[in-house]
C-alpha cells in the first residue's frame, strides 16, 4: 500500500482536490441541504478537513473528536451557515488477501454526536479504496455500438475494455453494512469506492452506489453557527474554496 493511502486525512484532501470526485462524494449531503426544487450545486462551498472540536468551542470530551468534512455553502451575496454540513468519513481498504476488511468503527456514534452538537445537516460517508486486482482477475466488458441488430438489440463493436471489479464489489459489500446501521433520519449517507490511477497517485474513477438524503436537524445550534462563523473569519486557511 502506498504511504498516502494509509492516512485518512490525505485521502480526504485528495478527494477535495478534484472537483468531480468531491462532487460525487458529497452530492448526497448537498441534496439534503438544498432539496428539489433547489439545486445542490448552485452554491459554491468552503470545505474544512479534520476541524477540531476545540476550535468550534464544542465539548472536547465528546465524539467525534474532529469534523472530517465541514462544508459551508456560500453564494455571491452571503455565507449560508444555516445550511452547513458536517460529515463523518470512514475509509476502508480491502485487499486481495482480506477482501472483506472493514473500518474499525462504522461511524454511527460519531454521526449521532454531530446531531447532538447541533450541526444543521449531518452525513456519513464510507470510502472504499481497494487494492488493485491483478490484470488476470479483471472483467472483460464488451463495447456496445449504436447500431441495431435484426431483433432490435444493440450490437457489440468487437472491442472491449478490461475493468477491475474490486471497487464495485467492495462498495456493494460496504453498502450492506451501512444500511444495517439503521441510522437516524437526520443522517444522510453515501458509500463510494475509488479506483486508483496506474501510478497510484490519484483517483481516476469511482462507483455510483448507495446513498440517502438526511433531513434538517431539529436541534440546530445557533451558538455553533456563531463559532463556525468566527473560525472561518479568524482562520480561513483551514478551509478550501471549491467553486463548481
Amino acid at each position: 500500500m502506498l504511504n498516502w493511502l494509509k492516512s485518512e486525512a490525505e485521502i480526504l484532501k485528495r478527494i477535495v482536490s478534484n472537483r468531480q470526485t468531491l462532487a460525487n462524494t458529497i452530492h448526497f449531503a448537498l441534496d439534503s441541504a438544498f432539496p428539489y426544487p433547489e439545486h445542490a450545486f448552485a452554491q459554491d462551498v468552503y470545505v474544512g478537513i479534520n476541524i477540531s472540536r476545540v476550535k468550534l468551542q464544542l465539548a472536547p470530551d465528546q465524539r467525534p473528536g474532529d469534523i472530517d468534512y465541514l462544508i459551508i455553502p456560500f453564494s455571491k451575496n452571503e455565507i449560508l451557515f444555516e445550511r452547513m454540513i458536517a460529515i463523518e468519513a470512514k475509509v476502508v481498504r480491502p485487499s486481495v488477501i482480506n477482501p472483506g476488511r472493514n473500518t474499525n468503527t462504522m461511524g454511527r456514534t460519531q454521526a449521532a454526536g454531530l446531531i447532538r452538537d447541533g450541526f444543521p445537516f449531518v452525513g456519513l460517508v464510507h470510502i472504499s479504496v481497494p487494492e488493485p486486482l491483478p490484470t488476470q482477475m479483471h472483467w472483460k466488458i464488451q463495447h456496445i455500438s449504436n447500431n441495431l441488430g435484426p431483433n432490435g438489440e444493440l450490437l457489440e463493436t468487437g472491442e472491449y475494455s478490461m475493468v477491475d471489479p474490486f471497487p464495485v464489489l467492495s462498495a456493494t459489500r460496504q453498502e450492506g453494512r451501512v444500511v444495517a446501521l439503521d441510522l437516524p433520519k437526520e443522517v444522510g449517507y453515501r458509500v463510494i469506492a475509488m479506483t486508483l490511477s496506474k501510478d497510484g497517485e490519484r483517483f481516476c474513477g469511482n462507483t455510483i452506489g448507495e446513498e440517502r438524503r438526511g433531513v434538517r436537524n431539529n436541534i440546530m445550534s445557533d451558538t455553533l453557527i456563531k463559532s463556525v462563523n468566527a473560525l472561518l473569519t479568524a482562520e480561513p486557511h483551514l478551509f478550501q474554496t471549491v467553486r463548481w
